[in-house]
């Protein structure tokens, strides 16, 4: 079981579930006598001023996992106070025997919906269990992420959180410390915040992806500089074909697709297809496969299978047609109009940028 050295459910003498929702309940109950509905050891309430009114083990359960901290606790206290102000009934810490799993809150929607608030570090192949172990008895999921996997663009390590909602890749995060909840819908050239706040109605802000070439270049040049491997080995593929990775065309710094930021490496990728395609007819569904191909579902277990490949691959050639590279022959193949052109070095890239930006 995870973290219930801390929790707010406990049973009472006459095995009655009891939920603290207050300090005043609190104080009310400190002379009753409570236990664990999971592990069945005795559980005393603590009623400090720094967290929540909670029942904690008076000694760490054997098997159960390490301590609860301070964020999730408040976490899962704001999401059921917040679910409430909203009139939607949820079930807080809701332990289910069949799957022998507590979820942090079950929302009593149809189908019923668990919310779970993921303040620690949790691997890939336990986030696949969980999820599936919800999945088996009818309950849809929603991660939400706590402080160490936030960031407004996107995190690496909240990469494999990616889920789809109303046919956009989405995140969710709870801000503890001010007290919001984030949602972010990620475009191919930007992302919708949405912000929900306990008092405040909801806002929706749009953040558009910041394009920096010069960075782009700089990583190109350092990695090269540092012989570090991948890029080796794309430098080696360029200069069989007679270019220069620092000389690459300046087209492809540009629109680049918001899912970098999670540790997607575009600009590796597009300089890797131009190498395979550039001056050959293709088809979509070459493209479709270059790119599944490149980056593994495992890195996003909460999506369909090669989603990460369709949306990036479908980005790159929205690209390349608006850059007026390649022109679409009939429903699936392409024809190049135009090749774009490579440079020497860095120097002589960076001195025709007024020319090719």
């Amino acid at each position: 079981f995870d973290e219930v050295n801390r929790m707010f459910v406990a049973l009472d003498k006459n095995n009655q579930r009891v939920t603290l929702t207050s300090h005043a309940q609190a104080a009310n109950l400190t002379h009753q006598t409570f236990h664990c509905p999971i592990c069945k050891q005795v559980v005393r309430i603590k009623n400090g001023t720094v967290m929540p009114a909670h029942f904690a083990h008076r000694s760490q359960p054997m098997g159960e996992g390490e301590p609860e901290s301070i964020e999730h606790l408040t976490g899962k206290w704001w999401l059921a106070s917040w679910l409430k102000q909203h009139g939607e009934q949820a079930t807080l810490e809701y332990y289910d025997a069949t799957i022998r799993q507590r979820a942090d809150l079950l929302v009593a929607s149809k189908p019923p919906r668990v919310l779970e608030f993921q303040a620690s570090p949790l691997s890939v192949p336990d986030l696949q269990k969980r999820t599936m172990m919800y999945h088996a008895r009818g309950w849809q999921v929603t991660w939400v992420l706590g402080h160490r996997y936030w960031h407004p663009e996107g995190k690496i390590q909240a990469r494999k959180f990616l889920s789809i909602e109303d046919h956009r890749l989405t995140l969710w995060h709870l801000q503890t410390t001010v007290g919001e909840l984030v949602r972010i819908q990620f475009g191919n050239e930007g992302r919708w915040l949405t912000r929900f706040q306990h008092d405040d109605p909801p806002t929706q802000t749009w953040q558009a992806e910041s394009t920096y070439p010069q960075r782009q270049i700089r990583q190109i040049a350092i990695s090269l500089q540092k012989r570090v491997q991948p890029w080796m080995t794309l430098q080696a593929a360029a200069y069989q074909q007679g270019r220069n990775l620092n000389g690459s065309p300046w087209f492809v710094h540009s629109r680049p697709h918001v899912l970098r930021h999670f540790g997607i490496p575009e600009l590796q990728l597009r300089l890797k297809w131009l190498l395979i395609f550039e001056g050959q007819p293709f088809t979509a569904t070459a493209n479709r496969q270059f790119w599944q191909a490149a980056l593994p579902n495992i890195w996003t277990p909460l999506l369909p299978a090669g989603t990460l490949g369709k949306m990036m691959g479908a980005h790159w050639l929205q690209v390349l047609l608006a850059e007026g590279f390649v022109v679409q022959e009939d429903g699936c193949r392409y024809q190049w109009q135009r090749l774009p052109v490579w440079f020497a070095d860095l120097e002589r890239k960076l001195a025709m940028k007024k020319d090719f930006a």
